[in-house]
């Protein structure tokens, strides 16, 4: 050894690979954590399925109270077109109730994994707005619900040009393309949450909002029209309008928010 070299020199390529053993353990630590919350998430899920299919024959019959009654006008009634369409009905229509009852703990497992990486500011932004995206899906999928009554009724319009045709409605059918439109409603309903969001990372202004508002709406039509299930006009302007509505309700929240933000400012100079 160069009998110059010093005591720090020596010691340098020690830390060095100190700090490389280090980074693929801190790697491992967060794969293992987020192996652990997708274990528990799938439990979750798991029990939640199990209590769907025990609670499936009081969803099922909320599900097919709109079918009903116009189902009884056109003297209509369901069938089951193959022998397993019942099980598997109710196979699939408990894993949607699963997913909804495990969605908070789910959700809860993510943003323990998500959080440690965001900054103060961006938590306290998800914590502020998380309670209310769920009040704005929750009230999507009631709006949802008591449109499926009227969307049923205007398709069964068009039963009169086939004289004396019967409908025979497959459940399975119907409850798939029920739940497809409860989960869009409730969907696009997060629209107020996203822009708030945005605003409060400084990503939009209400100015720009407003300056952008017909984009916006041929934007919002646009949505509707892919993600309703049943593609007709009545589902797309039940859809859009409240979306409409509630960006401009949106734009005035943003609004009000920046004009807080600047007398606080002021307030503080």
């Amino acid at each position: 050894m160069n009998s110059g070299t010093t005591a720090e020199e020596v010691e340098q390529p020690e830390l060095q690979e100190l700090e490389l053993e280090d980074r693929p353990a801190d790697l491992t630590e967060h794969l293992e954590e987020l192996r652990t919350r997708i274990v528990r998430s799938l439990f979750a899920i798991f029990v939640g399925w199990v209590v769907g299919y025990l609670l499936f024959p009081v969803v099922y019959h909320l599900i097919s109270l709109p079918l009903a009654e116009p189902l009884r006008k056109v003297e209509g009634r369901t069938v089951f077109l193959h022998f397993a369409d019942p099980f598997f009905l109710r196979l699939k229509l408990s894993f949607v109730v699963g997913l909804i009852l495990a969605a908070p703990y789910v959700t809860y497992q993510i943003w323990a994994f998500v959080a440690p990486g965001l900054t103060r500011s961006e938590r306290r932004v998800v914590k502020m707005f998380l309670p209310f995206s769920a009040l704005l899906f929750v009230m999507g999928v009631v709006l949802g619900y008591l449109f499926l009554p009227a969307a049923i009724r205007w398709f069964l319009s068009y039963l009169a040009d086939y004289g004396n045709a019967t409908l025979l409605q497959n459940p399975l059918s119907y409850v798939l393309l029920a739940v497809k439109i409860l989960l869009a409603f409730g969907l696009c309903f997060q629209l107020p949450i996203v822009l708030i969001i945005l605003a409060k990372l400084g990503l939009v202004s209400s100015k720009r909002l407003m300056t952008y508002w017909r984009h916006a709406v041929v934007l919002i039509f646009a949505v509707a029209a892919v993600v309703t299930p049943t593609n007709d006009p009545l589902s797309l302007m039940v859809m859009a309008l409240p979306m409409i509505f509630l960006y401009f309700f949106t734009v005035g929240v943003v609004k009000r928010m920046e004009s807080i933000a600047a007398k606080r400012e002021q307030a503080n100079r």
